[in-house]
């Protein structure tokens, strides 16, 4: 009763101060007696109201709209592209764009995490602020694929009809009933469609086989272009000639994702720029020419392959003369009204490029804001036992001597996917968070990690919990053999595959990590796919030629070996489990009945789910959470120093 009366609403902050502990310093000899930098509060990297990004210029060159905040919530801002009245859409949003005619920005919304994905159109011009949903259907899927030139109206896909498979619409975001374009067989996973709206060509899956087609003579009709593996990989974008070429990254016959011109009449490919070392990640055409402008790549530091000479010199200035990750985020139709992301292992900042103007800042994100507190990122390589060369990237606090520090080990999710140098990596906020508490944080692009080309991925294959994990140990080890790493204070950590990751090393091998942080992890693979969403159908023998099938018995007594879920018992160390309660990949009774496992054996574990939030938080005030549990649990652990009680919790409840 007495703790009743203390929290009037008069006594809340120091209510809630006494609740959830103080700040405080490092515990870890290495740091101890260090200058490390001033401690950035967990606000400033999950709620930012000054962070701002995503850059979209108008089609006409008018406009450009943003992601920021209006007040304290998530809002999509548009504004005349010399200053004047901006007007804010408050939607927590995925993508942006505008129609072809620029009248209308077209909005992509995971509003509760269940990638329910929804789109909306919202009116440039005048004050107001209401947004039309333009594919209304419950429980199902839509994604923007275009804008149809002149017009308003945009080219979407649903699966809406099937959850299985995306059909092809038209819909205008002035109004009216979206327009069916074509019904997917059960097999299509790429529709291909022209700047003005017409469907040029599919790909079709058919076993072990994709088939790229174009239509034929008689609707409905399709004829065969190319016959290629499922498993290579052909993306194809900027269908141009009235759709009998296109420009494709593409590793048929090569080890790398090269960019190439690709006949749509007989299938050929020209190659026209490849790096030696990794796959494109990316390429960026003009809107005159369909041309390529620029390729991007990241051996290590970012690199960039700029066709345009004058372009290239506008894109170097922007840079300077340290590594940076430069993006052409978006042009009007004429190519002179640009607008540029450049990226560093410290934040993202944005710029307007306009012919015989100087670039204007735009605006930059949570972490440019607090730049000077950020500690720089290098990559490494290291040899794993078996002789395979690995990458990865080292981050160390700033302030103290790199020798035998607390160590955290990042592991990034996919596992299909890859850790990157500067802002664009998805862990780039923890990462940074992470050192600024007084840890080297270690990522490795572990074997099955995208990037490095096919082969770098295939030694994947039935690797789960066996060779793609001995990466991370022997990432762990080359750490210590360095001095860098106390070898009975590394933690691993990791979401999604990372979260997989991360019980692995507390269950097969405790011995190497002091704790485990899984975020919305993987625990028993057989489950994972047996209940996976049904937009997965077309993706899941990816699934089973890596990991297996768990209708096949063997397979599934395999996939059991390698699940945490059934290794419980081994674990020796504290494991901090957060989960998304909305997640549709990896659901949460993943993570229920790994801690109620956990917990039956004995096993210290502290568990936290996040409402309105699923494979990954959206909402800030989740990831406020996040963030406070990561930093009391790791200073437990590590010996780290924690921020203690922030006064936003105070509000997240309303969030």
């Amino acid at each position: 009763m007495q703790m009743k009366r203390f929290c009037t609403w008069a006594g809340l902050a120091v209510c809630a101060l006494w609740l959830a502990g103080c700040a405080s310093g490092p515990a870890h000899p290495a740091l101890v007696g260090g200058q490390l930098p001033d401690l950035v509060p967990v606000r400033d990297f999950v709620a930012s109201r000054q962070s701002t990004g995503g850059y979209r210029v108008s089609p006409d060159g008018q406009r450009i709209a943003w992601f920021g905040v209006d007040g304290v919530v998530p809002a999509i801002w548009v504004q005349p592209i010399d200053g004047g009245s901006a007007k804010a859409f408050r939607i927590r949003a995925r993508s942006i764009r505008f129609s072809a005619d620029s009248r209308w920005l077209g909005i992509t919304a995971d509003l509760t995490g269940d990638e329910n994905t929804r789109i909306f159109a919202g009116e440039v011009e005048g004050p107001g602020t209401d947004l039309r949903e333009l594919m209304p259907a419950p429980r199902s899927v839509a994604h923007f694929v275009d804008a149809v030139e002149g017009t308003a109206d945009f080219i979407v896909t649903s699966n809406q009809r099937d959850k299985k498979v995306f059909d092809l619409y038209r819909v205008s975001a002035a109004g009216g009933a979206p327009v069916l374009l074509a019904t997917n067989p059960g097999n299509v996973n790429w529709w291909g469609v022209d700047p003005g709206g017409q469907l040029r060509a599919r790909a079709q899956l058919r076993g072990d086989e994709a088939l790229l087609e174009r239509p034929g003579t008689e609707p409905g009709s399709w004829v065969t272009v190319a016959q290629r593996s499922r498993w290579d990989t052909l993306s194809i974008f900027g269908l141009h000639d009235e759709g009998r070429k296109a420009w494709a990254l593409s590793n048929r016959g090569r080890d790398k994702l090269a960019l190439v011109r690709l006949d749509m009449i007989t299938g050929a490919e020209d190659e026209l720029f490849a790096s030696p070392d990794v796959d494109l990640d990316s390429v960026t055409l003009s809107r005159r020419t369909r041309e390529p402008l620029v390729a991007n790549f990241m051996p290590g530091y970012p690199a960039r392959q700029v066709f345009d000479p004058a372009l290239a010199a506008r894109l170097s200035a922007l840079a300077g003369e340290q590594p940076a990750e430069v993006f052409v985020t978006s042009m009007d139709r004429t190519d002179t009204v640009l607008a540029v992301s450049v990226s560093t292992d410290r934040g993202t900042r944005s710029y307007l490029l306009r012919e015989g103007q100087e670039p204007r800042l735009l605006g930059e994100n949570r972490l440019s804001l607090i730049a000077k507190d950020l500690a720089p990122t290098r990559p490494i390589t290291y040899v794993a036992r078996d002789g395979l060369t690995v990458h990865g990237y080292l981050t160390l606090p700033q302030g103290v001597v790199p020798q035998r520090l607390p160590m955290v080990l990042l592991v990034h999710g996919g596992p299909w996917a890859r850790d990157r140098w500067g802002d664009g990596a998805t862990s780039r906020a923890m990462q940074q968070f992470l050192a600024n508490r007084g840890y080297a944080v270690l990522q490795v692009n572990y074997r099955g990690s995208s990037g490095y080309g096919r082969a770098h991925m295939e030694r994947a294959m039935g690797e789960f919990a066996g060779r793609m994990h001995d990466d991370l140990v022997d990432g762990v080890r080359w750490a210590v053999e360095q001095g860098v790493a106390d070898p009975t204070r590394v933690a691993i950590y990791g979401a999604s595959y990372g979260g997989y990751s991360a019980l692995v090393g507390a269950t097969f091998t405790p011995e190497v990590f002091a704790c485990a942080v899984d975020v919305v992890g993987v625990t028993d693979i057989a489950r994972l796919l047996e209940a996976a969403p049904p937009y997965w159908e077309l993706g899941l023998p990816w699934w089973h030629r890596y990991v297996g099938n768990p209708a096949v018995p063997e397979d599934r007594a395999r996939m059991d070996a390698k699940s945490p879920l059934y290794r419980a018992e081994h674990a020796q160390k504290p494991i901090l489990v957060m989960h998304g309660v909305n997640d549709p990949r990896v659901k949460l009774d993943q993570s229920e009945r790994m801690v109620a496992a956990l917990r039956k054996a004995g096993k210290e574990v502290d568990y936290v789910t996040f409402t309105g939030d699923g494979h990954g938080n959206q909402k800030w005030s989740n990831n406020l959470t996040m963030y406070r549990k990561t930093e009391d649990f790791l200073a437990q652990c590590l010996g780290g120093r924690t921020g203690g009680f922030d006064y936003y919790q105070l509000g997240a409840w309303a969030f």
